[in-house]
């Protein structure tokens, strides 16, 4: 029969615009999500040391060599010290990051810094001539005093130390000379004393423990030290422990500590929080003269608001998938949740309503085709003549051909299969009444 006869491009499905319209609303799901997805953090970032061949500089280049293994570039930058690293923190200076003293925060006004942890302790040391009479800083009005060069953390933290005890400061001498020349100048005579910040093992501060003429100082207020200034801790230098053949030093030495902060600017990438904080327990992390393996980075001793990604990461320890994955990849998993979780969000729904939305379009076109098969039914709506029955045989070839409808819901078969019945019954009608009307 001409009605039978049907090719591929008769066959028309019904989930094309449940499709279409699924998928512009998943669309426009991904651009307002993808609004608030972080920014990717940066490859390369600049960081503020000390002076060259100080310790500063030389953590430097271990926090730049390991995160060059996760593909982040780190700039460093010689400065004068702690003092001038605040400064270009708060300063539009393309700084990122530095290295700074505790107790400075007073330096600096707003929330332009914040802190990603105490990195290592730096005792204050005092070593002053043999035979120069002192038992502690309030002894030290008169003297000739080097505090550490001007922009330096050393200085600030001695000269409020001076002006706690209303020592005059006008005798502070801001001597900026090589470790090896102030032990000269101590031995001499040309200063009465030198106070010193560093690691009891460094170059500078075994010199001056081991060098003749010379003597340590222990502080007899670092209790009160501690309490007046939060950023501060008590440390002990046991004696013999610098070098225990020669018994040096030679009895307990006790001082203030202060510590080595990492600190940033408040816009640093949350990201880079947790890489820093993984390279900085690898670098100082371990047992040491003052600390215990493990003991540091800690978000004690801070002075300056701990950002919520370190407070994070001290309390819990690296996210999840930098523990499995590569800093990158972990990283483009961890933004993207921001954008799929509210897709899935949307997407549940959309999956729900498509069986739905689907069957009753399948119901509303099968109503429609019946609604028109109604109109070319002879025993409903009577014909007015030969040329008409006609005209209704080739309505209903087309009729036909839309009926065929693919990827019906299971429930929907049974009606296809009646609705091409029925076309097949009407056609038999009108064959017959034209048959009559000739």
């Amino acid at each position: 029969m001409k009605g039978n006869s049907r090719g591929p491009g008769t066959q028309r499905g019904v989930a094309g615009p449940i499709l279409l319209l699924s998928s512009a609303i998943l669309l426009v799901g991904i651009f307002v999500a993808f609004q608030f997805v972080d920014p990717a953090p940066p490859r390369n970032i600049v960081l503020a040391t000390g002076a060259d061949g100080g310790a500063y500089q030389q953590f430097g280049v271990r926090y730049a060599e390991l995160l060059a293994d996760v593909g982040i570039e780190v700039t460093l930058r010689e400065t004068a010290g702690s003092v001038e690293n605040l400064e270009l923190l708060a300063e539009d200076s393309g700084v990122d990051l530095a290295f700074v003293q505790s107790g400075l925060a007073g330096l600096t006004g707003g929330d332009d810094v914040i802190a990603l942890g105490s990195l290592y302790l730096e005792p204050l040391w005092l070593f002053v001539r043999d035979d120069f009479d002192v038992e502690g800083i309030a002894d030290l009005s008169g003297a000739r005093v080097s505090s550490g060069a001007v922009g330096s953390g050393t200085r600030t933290i001695v000269l409020n130390l001076l002006n706690a005890h209303d020592v005059s400061v006008e005798h502070v001498d801001a001597t900026v000379a090589p470790g090896s020349d102030l032990k000269k100048m101590l031995s001499e005579g040309e200063l009465d004393a030198v106070f010193v910040v560093g690691d009891p093992e460094s170059e500078v501060v075994s010199g001056f423990i081991r060098r003749a003429g010379a003597r340590p100082v222990s502080l007899d207020r670092v209790d009160a030290y501690v309490r007046r200034y939060s950023y501060t801790t008590r440390v002990v230098l046991p004696a013999g422990v610098v070098d225990l053949k020669a018994d040096l030093p030679a009895e307990d030495i006790h001082a203030v500590a202060v510590t080595a902060m990492l600190v940033g600017r408040s816009d640093l990438h949350p990201a880079l929080v947790d890489v820093l904080l993984v390279a900085a327990a690898d670098i100082h992390g371990q047992h040491s003269l003052l600390a215990e393996s493990g003991e540091f980075p800690t978000s004690r001793y801070v002075d300056f608001p701990l950002s919520e990604e370190a407070e994070r990461h001290f309390k819990y320890g690296p996210p999840f998938l930098m523990r499995y994955l590569p800093f990158w990849a972990a990283t483009f998993v961890d933004r993207m949740w921001v954008m799929l979780l509210p897709l899935l969000g949307l997407a549940i729904p959309l999956v729900k309503l498509f069986p739905p939305a689907y069957k009753w379009r399948v119901r509303r076109r099968l109503l429609r085709l019946y609604t028109e098969l109604e109109q070319l039914d002879p025993n409903v709506n009577p014909m007015e003549g030969v040329g008409e029955s006609r005209q209704r045989l080739e309505k209903l070839d087309e009729l036909d051909q839309q009926s065929v409808i693919t990827s019906v819901p299971r429930d929907y078969k049974d009606n296809i299969y009646k609705l091409r019945r029925d076309i097949d019954l009407v056609r038999r009608r009108l064959r017959v009444e034209a048959a009559e009307a000739e």
